[in-house]
């Protein structure tokens, strides 16, 4: 549900928005109403509403003061409410961030418009902090810190590690392992798997599990791909362990992620 507050000094004004939208239809609900940008001010800060509809020109404090001191405290949609010869009020409300302005009188049709905008943003809002803080709460995330390997020389053991990475990068999608390199590169597992972890800080299952979850990200954003898809495109053929190779890595599972992207 998303909190609605209106700020309008005309009585029939505000009570005709109030009573009469479908708030319901577009999942909203108003839980407080003003008559001046003061009052509106400490309504809006005490109840930290989603959604602010505002007059511009009110006593106590014009509507373009009240929005100047709210988006100090709190993040949320505006609304102007105004008449065509308040317009340049309008325009100095852009430039606070209002995206949103309607003309007195409010015309139905627009309103529920600009309510389907409003919602649209909130939620791409919600979604971008959902997965700000599923990245927060991986105490060791490394896929966020995971840097592909470049060896900066030529020759010597960069080479061998420059030729796993590049066999990693051309077979991620088929069930490689650390003998399969090894073998290629006509040198001992163990041997491989020392170098590795002095060069690249990864072992080489680790290197490989980011290398393919860095690769699911982005395919991920293609919703025409499925999650099963999704999970044999970078090597893995079981989609559950997948998904929960994934969550442990991000946080949150492959459908999850998608869904804060849309």
């Amino acid at each position: 549900m998303h909190n609605v507050v209106v700020v309008e000094d005309e009585d029939i004004v505000r009570k005709g928005l109030v009573i009469t939208t479908p708030w319901e239809k577009f999942n909203c609900k108003v839980i407080g109403e003003a008559e001046n940008g003061l009052v509106g001010m400490e309504l809006i800060c005490k109840l930290k509403p989603d959604i602010i509809f505002t007059d511009i020109r009110m006593s106590g404090m014009d509507g373009l003061t009240m929005i100047h001191n709210v988006k100090k405290v709190i993040d949320a949609e505006f609304v102007i409410i105004s008449g065509y010869s308040e317009f340049e009020y309008a325009k100095q409300a852009m430039t606070l961030g209002v995206r949103e302005y309607l003309v007195k009188p409010i015309d139905e049709l627009e309103l529920e418009k600009t309510l389907i905008r409003l919602i649209t943003e909130i939620k791409k809002k919600k979604n971008v902090e959902k997965l700000r803080k599923g990245f927060q709460n991986i105490e060791d995330n490394k896929l966020l810190f995971f840097k592909e390997y470049f060896s900066a020389s030529e020759g010597g053991r960069e080479d061998y590690i420059s030729e796993a990475v590049k066999y990693i990068r051309d077979n991620f999608q088929t069930d490689i392992n650390i003998k399969e390199v090894a073998d290629y590169l006509f040198i001992s597992e163990s041997y491989l798997s020392r170098l590795f972890k002095d060069e690249t800080n990864y072992t080489f299952t680790e290197y490989l599990t980011n290398y393919r979850l860095k690769k699911a990200l982005d395919l991920l954003r293609d919703t025409n791909v499925k999650i099963y898809e999704v999970a044999n495109l970078v090597g893995y053929s079981d989609s559950c362990y997948f998904s929960g190779l994934f969550k442990r890595y991000l946080g949150m599972t492959p459908r999850e992620f998608r869904d804060t992207l849309h």
